[in-house]
């Protein structure tokens, strides 16, 4: 029990030093800073939960008692700061009024139970903090409900904003196929990982008490939880620290022939005729194998329609009306065109031929192979 102790105490520590090390470097740079203040705050409160442990751990009591009587409250703030910070680094970062609503609902849910477990004797607030059987009085009956009522209230509004994040993720992918020709970095797949890596997380503590009877809770089972939560902490940081806007784009704005205005909702009053489409879709692909564009594996919709002398919204709807495809789709239609063709006149490796039509990676590239050609590369170069 001492070696599970041991485990529990080193992981939770590794935790709580690895939540304050993010947290402080995000905010002490200004760009993360405005990137990542959802981030931050996720970071921070994690931080307080993993301290929390520790003070019951150490079984530490007086001063520190008042740790563990905010961390129920405190972990309300995971749900809207982990979804503020999708938001944020999606590109649909909310008004200041909206973040506040956001941070609000779930404490005008969590201090009226923070007021009633105040209201209760002492003895029955270290039994809540630290875990211990409730007393057998009307107060121990009194503070049970409201623990089942602080840990149904925090699964309830936690998974609501967990979806939330993974809808807008949903949305940003298909987004980002439409304005950018290489997508790794913009996906935020490792986002996925972390909310399903927390949702599992949290289920599992909330569930505790019902499980009890199937399997020994506490020991080798608190290791594993404590193991899990620095997975997820850990890859926030890591990737959270390297993560920049998935909208982000260095190039500069393209130009507009006249009358064609852009405008800020998706075709949003476009009068582009099915001849001047017809006319767009031509150039475009006239374009892309004159000048190769499709090369550039930082190509986007906008530096295609620099090239093409149209603005980016009537290039969007060509593609989609038109032609039928995504910008990522048609642009690498392209690239995978010029790989069969170096795979059947050259002996060159597909890490080679990849890079060279404008993939970033060969994942991305036997991806788009069997996108486009319904085979594996391998397959392709045999046939």
């Amino acid at each position: 029990m001492l070696s599970q102790t041991i485990a529990t105490d080193s992981l939770v520590t590794i935790t709580f030093a690895i939540a304050v090390f993010g947290a402080v470097s995000m905010f002490g740079d200004q760009e993360q800073r405005q990137l990542n203040g959802g981030l931050i705050v996720f970071l921070a409160v994690a931080a307080f939960d993993a301290l929390a442990v520790l003070v019951d751990l150490w079984e530490a009591r007086g001063p520190l008692l008042w740790i563990g009587r905010l961390e129920p409250v405190v972990i309300f703030l995971y749900g809207p700061s982990i979804y503020l910070y999708v938001l944020r680094v999606t590109g649909k970062t909310p008004p200041f009024r909206r973040a506040a609503l956001l941070y609000a609902g779930p404490m005008a849910v969590a201090l009226p139970l923070f007021g009633a477990a105040a209201m209760l004797p002492r003895d029955v607030q270290v039994a809540m903090v630290a875990s211990l059987p409730m007393p057998d009085s009307v107060e121990g009956e009194r503070a049970a409900a409201l623990m089942i009522a602080m840990q149904a209230s925090f699964v309830a509004i936690t998974f609501g904003f967990l979806v939330a994040c993974w809808r807008v993720l949903d949305d940003n992918l298909r987004r980002v196929g439409s304005l950018f020709s290489s997508i790794e970095d913009r996906t935020l797949n490792w986002l996925r990982v972390v909310i399903v890596l927390i949702f599992f997380a949290w289920m599992q503590a909330a569930l505790q008490p019902l499980l009890a009877g199937f399997y020994e809770t506490g020991g080798w089972s608190d290791a594993v939880d404590a193991g899990v939560t620095l997975s997820w902490v850990a890859i926030l940081v890591y990737f959270g620290i390297r993560q920049h806007s998935a909208l982000q784009e260095p190039a500069p704005r393209a130009r507009s022939l006249p009358g064609d205005d852009e405008v800020p909702e998706k075709y949003a009053r476009s009068a582009l005729s099915a001849d001047r489409m017809r006319q767009l879709g031509d150039r475009m692909t006239h374009l892309m194998q004159r000048d190769a564009l499709h090369r550039d594996p930082s190509l986007s919709l906008r530096r295609l329609a620099e090239h093409v002398g149209a603005s980016p919204n009537y290039v969007s709807q060509t593609l989609n009306d038109h032609l039928g495809v995504s910008f990522f789709d048609f642009v690498n239609g392209f690239r995978v065109d010029e790989a069969e063709q170096l795979m059947r006149t050259t002996d060159r490796t597909f890490t080679e031929i990849a890079l060279d039509v404008g993939f970033n990676s060969r994942s991305t590239f036997n991806s788009a192979v069997r996108k486009h050609r319904g085979t594996s590369p391998t397959a392709l170069r045999k046939r």
